[in-house]
């Protein structure tokens, strides 16, 4: 049965979002799959087939956090 990917955020510390691309090609090196970069927020998307323990070896210079991406979901009508 195939694996489903982990989707992510990646928070770019502020000292290093000039070097946001060079980060998501690193990231890209690592096998994850980058779905979009906010260069004006300092946040990459993306996905990786593994599990949420492995987003931490995932933070690489220049990536100040990163989680699971998740859906909110609103209360109420």
């Amino acid at each position: 049965m195939a694996k489903h990917p982990t989707k992510f955020i990646a928070s770019i510390e502020e000292k290093e979002i000039a070097n946001i691309q060079d980060i998501a090609r690193v990231l890209e090196g690592k096998g994850c799959k980058i779905t979009n970069i906010l260069s004006f927020t300092g946040v990459i998307c993306g996905e990786i087939f593994g599990d949420e323990s492995s987003l931490q070896e995932l933070k690489v210079k220049g990536i100040k956090h990163i989680e699971e991406d998740g859906e909110v979901k609103a209360f109420g009508g």
